[in-house]
């Protein structure tokens, strides 16, 4: 064998065995997660396989994961990373692939139950399921959304059945993240609004004038609007103020 030929295949060699103990924290990096409001606890492992000790991203805690990169769409161009939380009891585990395309932002396949806490108090809202969620943003601007959304909601407000939550579908307008979501009856609607940059609003509508809504309402935060009330508040990720 020609010894330049032996140079090529033990550098082919060497450069493979770097690329299977690379770091998943340098996966992380490259993903743009550690430039956005993701957190850890540790990170650990290679990025074919890692794990990632508790996760954040802003105010929701994404638990312990599994972590990931996909070799194939690394020869296209595309760094995608697959997370994934196993279901237990009482809790529904998660799945998600996120990563860059260019300059793109990808989050991907998203299924999972995030606690809201009270980061939108005083809008009275408990958890959020991303069902099937995918979610593109370039120059902090939403591309393209798609996939099934459901805001529980923790009130206990006269005339109102808010035990089924508020549903709606992932879009994007006029580049920010819109969640419109609505009840069954289609008499309350939240809709939810997110920009690259963290900023968000949100606006929780109540259709009727239940008389015992007078005096219960505005002590919730609510106002007397047209046709009913409506509660909104608005804040950074993990800042807010209410409206």
């Amino acid at each position: 064998m020609p010894r330049a030929l032996t140079y090529i295949l033990i550098l082919l060699a060497v450069i493979a065995v770097a690329l299977f103990f690379l770091p998943l924290r340098l996966a992380v990096g490259m993903a743009g997660l550690e430039g956005s409001r993701f957190s850890a606890k540790a990170i650990s492992g290679s990025v074919w396989s890692g794990r990632i000790e508790g996760a954040q991203v802003g105010p929701f805690a994404l638990g312990d994961l599994d972590a990931g990169v996909r070799f194939l769409p690394l020869l296209t161009g595309k760094l995608l990373m697959d997370l994934e939380r196993p279901a237990a009891d009482g809790d529904d585990g998660l799945v998600a692939t996120i990563g860059k395309s260019g300059h793109s932002l990808l989050v991907e396949n998203v299924t999972t139950v995030l606690g809201i806490g009270r980061q939108l108090a005083p809008l009275p809202a408990s958890a959020i399921d991303l069902r099937d969620v995918n979610i593109s943003f370039a120059g902090g601007r939403c591309q393209s959304a798609s996939g099934q959304v459901r805001v529980s909601l923790d009130a206990n407000i006269p005339g109102l059945d808010l035990k089924q939550g508020l549903l709606g579908n992932a879009i994007c307008q006029d580049g920010v993240l819109v969640l419109p979501l609505q009840s069954g009856s289609g008499m309350e609607q939240l809709t939810l609004k997110l920009e690259g940059n963290g900023y968000y609003t949100a606006r929780l509508f109540l259709s009727g004038s239940d008389r015992a809504w007078t005096l219960l309402l505005p002590t919730l935060g609510f106002r007397n609007v047209p046709d009913g009330y409506a509660i909104k508040v608005a804040g950074q990720l993990a800042q807010r103020n209410a409206q």
